[in-house]
């Protein structure tokens, strides 16, 4: 979901949902393997798996099956209570503050026995927290002001955070795992550390420097903590057994695991696999063998061409069952409007005239793919219907372009405008990720339509970590991405004009607005905000909306298993073993 931060700007990037168990009975056909052994592809390495500083989807697979968060969201996109009793109880503040008290599952407990309480959650708050370590999820947390936990019960504590806004359960709950204080920490060394120290920016800089939070930081960054599964522990049904880079990764059931007691009363605590492997296979061609051979048992981003043709393949199809779920996701032409060349919205509005987008999705994707409008799933009740895709037109490019003072002076088939008395033409570099064949033939066909319309296309590929930091610095004029969707849309990273504002958007009528929408519990007015929002963005085509592409997923038919509207498209803990 993104080139650059698709998996963990979602907040929450999970396995659990309820998976309806499916009724086929077992297919009259032999099977390579019948073991409750599930054998899960994944297109890339992990870069970690430390689940607090991890950066990457594929080191969050595992670890998501190691840890839990307080609460998460089902299939339905709702957030529900994970591992504590219930929905929180709520208070407001003084100050347009909010208080959520929780109380740990009396059964949840670490692989030692030790009960999962309010101090884990505190200490995983201050790890987060810790100016030695980087990590990237301190955004999500700068609203909690406080954590109280209970003295006669310590599995009872309250959070507190300020301002109160629509995000601030997701954020408490949804936004971290909880890790264990005495396994991570066993000296002790954040303990003493006050909470209150660690979010006071004055003091921060102090902290830096304390020789506890210094020691505690080099411990938890190093190589073992997110290598090692000594360390790699967690409150989860499955322990991480072992890891060899570049091949694969591999969790077991934990025996009497705590969930198992109430998963009755909580499906989403669901466990079936004896082990799960995560088998790293990066080639297309490697995974479409890998199926054939049964050596996996699922794969989601299978080619469009390869996804048709393994479905007429009789002994593929006997033994796979195909999914198309809709993704979390969406891609995208982010447009420098930082560049002269690209400053009026009309030459952008004239970009994204001259992309046949349908041809995009119907060559390229073979129609796995559905148009969008703005950056809000389609799904979801706050995105704009009123906003209709803009259509290929290169008659009407033309006419922006000229509107906006471009002209072929030379009649050199590339359009041409005096930018700071120089004759400048319009000639734009477009980056996409070398070995994306897919984001090649985007480029190809983008240059070839803007061409009709006198805009001329360089297509360069790049380093796929390059293109990142580019985009990041704002060193690009045109580039192929791609960003996650979060189950609520929380414009305030991406869109607001002092954030991580990548393409040169805003003003002070969509920051004005950004600040609102987060303060607004009434839905109907929020909803106003955010579909005004969408109306500014769509007209400054800051980022060139192109789709939202449908997965293609297959699952083995030896388990009973639905594919989930969350990424990665499957859920392999609840994959159910046909008798």
């Amino acid at each position: 979901m993104n080139i650059s931060q698709t998996v963990l700007i979602s907040l929450s990037v999970f396995f659990s949902a309820c998976i309806r168990d499916s009724k086929e009975k077992l297919p009259d056909v032999d099977f390579k393997r019948t073991d409750n052994t599930v054998v899960v592809r994944m297109e890339s390495d992990a870069d970690r798996l430390n689940t607090l500083l991890t950066q990457s989807q594929y080191g969050r697979m595992p670890s998501d099956l190691a840890q839990l968060n307080l609460m998460t969201y089902n299939d339905s996109l709702e957030l529900i209570p994970y591992m504590v009793k219930g929905q929180p109880e709520i208070k407001d503040l003084p100050n347009n503050a909010v208080s959520y008290t929780f109380e740990m599952l009396d059964e949840a407990v670490w692989d030692d026995g030790k009960p999962v309480t309010g101090h884990d959650y505190l200490f995983t708050l201050k790890t987060i927290l810790n100016p030695k370590i980087e990590g990237v999820l301190g955004p999500f947390v700068e609203e909690i002001k406080d954590v109280q936990v209970d003295a006669k019960n310590p599995k009872r504590f309250t959070v507190v955070m300020s301002p109160k806004t629509i995000y601030s359960l997701e954020y408490a709950t949804n936004s971290f795992s909880v890790i264990p204080q005495h396994i991570m920490d066993p000296k002790g060394l954040m303990k003493s550390i006050p909470l209150a120290d660690l979010i006071d920016p004055a003091k921060t800089e102090a902290l830096a420097s304390n020789p506890k939070i210094v020691e505690f930081a080099e411990l938890f960054s190093s190589p073992a903590y997110s290598n090692d599964p000594k360390y790699l522990v967690g409150c989860g049904p499955y322990r991480i057994e072992s890891w060899t880079p570049g091949e694969k990764i591999v969790v077991k059931k934990k025996k009497d695991w705590w969930g198992d007691k109430v998963v009755k009363t909580n499906p989403l605590l669901t466990a079936y696999p004896d082990e799960i492997i995560f088998k790293i296979i990066v080639d297309p061609a490697a995974t479409t063998a890998a199926l054939k051979n049964e050596e996996i048992d699922v794969t989601n981003r299978i080619t469009p061409e390869d996804f048709l043709a393994l479905q007429k393949n009789k002994a593929v199809s006997d033994r796979y069952a195909f999914h198309n779920p809709a993704t979390m996701a969406y891609y995208c032409i982010p447009v420098n409007a930082r560049n002269p060349k690209l400053a009026d919205k009309r030459v952008r509005q004239a970009l994204a005239h001259a992309i046949d987008v349908d041809e995009i999705i119907n060559e390229i994707y073979l129609g796995f793919a559905e148009r969008i409008a703005s950056p809000v799933s389609l799904s979801s009740p706050d995105y704009n219907k009123k906003l209709k895709p803009i259509p290929f037109d290169i008659k009407k490019s033309k006419a922006l372009l000229a509107e906006a003072g471009w002209k072929d002076s030379n009649n050199n088939g590339i359009v041409d405008k005096v930018i700071n008395g120089k004759s400048t033409e319009l000639s734009l570099n477009f980056l996409y990720a070398a070995g994306k064949e897919t984001s090649q033939q985007l480029a190809l066909l983008i240059q070839d339509n803007a061409k009709k319309a006198g805009i001329d296309i360089n297509i360069q590929a790049i380093d796929g970590r390059e293109a990142i930091g580019r985009w990041a610095t704002h060193d690009f004029e045109l580039l192929s991405a791609g960003r996650g969707i979060a189950p609520i849309w929380s414009p305030e990273q991406n869109w607001r004009t002092d954030a991580d504002n990548r393409s040169g958007f805003g003003n002070a009528e969509t920051d004005a607005l950004i600040d609102k929408i987060p303060l607004t519990f009434d839905s109907k007015k929020r909803r106003e905000m955010y579909h005004r929002l969408q109306e500014i963005i769509f007209d400054e085509q800051v980022e060139i909306f192109l789709f939202a592409p449908k997965d293609c997923v297959a699952i083995h038919k030896r388990f009973s298993a639905e594919p989930v509207s969350n990424s990665p498209g499957y859920a392999p803990a609840e994959f159910k073993l046909k008798k």
